[in-house]
């Protein structure tokens, strides 16, 4: 059985490239591939509201899908003017798992280039982190803190 794509309520939807990559939706909704390693997940327990605050040093755009139990959310975080860096996701009665994955375009904001997955990491409790490059390895080209609050 292949690892879930996120976004995808059924295991119909689950599908492996070859190689190290699954399939998931990028941040304009088109099937990309994702690293294992890209999307970084935390319950949440109930009765939180969840604090986003995002940060980037990169000169490429960056876009950062939320997903709530496994759902795409309707807001996402991002490095230029049409994706906000701070989101607010309302307390829950239930506790929930929240998953990050981070994406980059290889420039500025271009329609015509394909978005490109991040690998991630943690970096302590509260803090997701992400490498564009794969290259450096520096885990600060897109960067995530998370903060709750009841």
């Amino acid at each position: 059985m292949c690892p879930e794509v996120f976004g995808s309520p059924s295991p119909a939807g689950r599908a492996k490239i070859h190689g190290i990559m699954y399939v998931n939706i990028d941040p304009e909704g088109n099937v990309s591939g994702i690293f294992p390693d890209s999307p970084l997940s935390l319950t949440i327990p109930a009765g939180h509201n969840v604090h986003l605050y995002g940060s980037f040093d990169s000169s490429w755009e960056q876009a950062i899908v939320i997903y709530i139990d496994g759902q795409r959310h309707d807001h996402q975080i991002g490095s230029f003017i049409l994706r906000p860096k701070v989101v607010i996701i309302p307390k829950r009665d239930e506790p929930f798992e929240l998953t990050l994955v981070a994406w980059h375009k290889r420039s500025d904001p271009n329609p015509d280039l394909p978005w490109v997955a991040s690998r991630g990491q943690r970096i302590g409790p509260v803090v997701f982190a992400w490498d564009d490059s794969a290259e450096d390895g520096d885990y600060r080209d897109a960067r995530v803190k998370l903060v709750t609050s009841s």
